[in-house]
This record gives structure tokens, sequence and C-alpha cells, in this order.
């Protein structure tokens, strides 16, 4: 029996009983009880196993101990730009389709402005509208039975003046 304190009687390259760090974890060492640099052992000292360079830095975190806040970023962090981008090209279509429906709006409105101003003018030629399109400043009428065609112009004091011709339409 061995009179080192291990508890392995006839062990050869016994050297006693292992070093204790502060802690109380078992560190190895040389036989006098140093440390060996870059070789602890695993979670001693917070590293898990020496790295190539044998200084020891590599931590436990950083390989993954089930803590989902030390492994790898989340799908939203990972694809940040990318939802951006679907962000941003959303905002812009919508921008754009109600930019087209103000357009359109702003045109119908127009055209509705000139179909009351020829309806007026010719009601006021003791001519009755049947029928009648406008499309900008041109109106398409049907007056007692005739297409004609209408132009209506508005000089720099915004009066309205209107030629009347044979229909010149498709």
């Amino acid at each position: 029996m061995s009179t080192d304190g291990s508890t392995h009687p006839t062990e050869h390259g016994s050297a006693g009983p292992l070093p204790q760090t502060p802690a109380g974890a078992t560190s190895v060492g040389t036989p006098d009880g140093t440390p060996t640099p870059g070789l602890h052992a695993p979670g001693s000292d917070g590293t898990a196993f020496p790295d190539a360079t044998g200084s020891g830095t590599t931590t436990q975190g950083s390989i993954g101990d089930g803590n989902p806040d030390a492994g790898e970023p989340g799908w939203v962090a990972r694809n940040t730009n990318a939802l951006i981008s679907a962000l941003l090209v959303v905002i812009v279509a919508a921008l754009a389709i109600a930019a087209v429906v103000l357009y359109r709006n702003q045109r119908d409105d127009a055209n509705a402005d000139t179909e009351a101003a020829v309806t007026s003018f010719l009601s006021g030629q003791d001519l009755e509208v049947e029928t009648i399109d406008c499309t900008g400043d041109t109106c398409a009428v049907i007056v007692g039975g005739q297409a004609a065609t209408v132009l209506v112009q508005e000089d720099d004091e915004g009066d309205q003046h209107f030629g009347v011709s044979a229909y010149s339409g498709d």
C-alpha cells in the first residue's frame, strides 16, 4: 500500500492526491501541484478544454450550453435586412396605389365638371343632351340623335369656351 495518500495502492506514476483549486475543483498539473498552462480539468476555471495554443481561453458559453442567449442569433436578427427591405417594398407599393387612386379620383371629378359645363352650355342653346362622355377637355355627346364633339377650353380668367362640331371620334 502506498503511503502518499492515494487511493490506488500500487499504481505507478501516482504523485499523491490531486491539488484542489480554490473553488474545490480538481486541476491537472505537475507533481509539485502547479497547474500546467492551458491544461485544466473541464469546468474547473470556466474553460472547457485547452485551445490549440494551449492558453485555455475557450469558454463554456460560446460552445453552447443550452442558453438561447449565448448561441446563434434568432430568426429576426438573422433576417433583419430582408424584413426591412420587404417592409419598404410594401410601403412603396401602398404609396403608389394611393397616388393612382387620388389621380383617378381627381381626373373623374374634372371630367364630371366638364360634363356639367357642356350640358349647361348645350341646354342654353335649346338642345337636349341624350348622352355625354368627357375625357379631359373633349366631350362626345349625342344631341337630338346627332353625334357631336365638344371641345372645352378655359382662358386665363377661368371662363370656359366651347366648340361644337360633327362627331370626329372612332
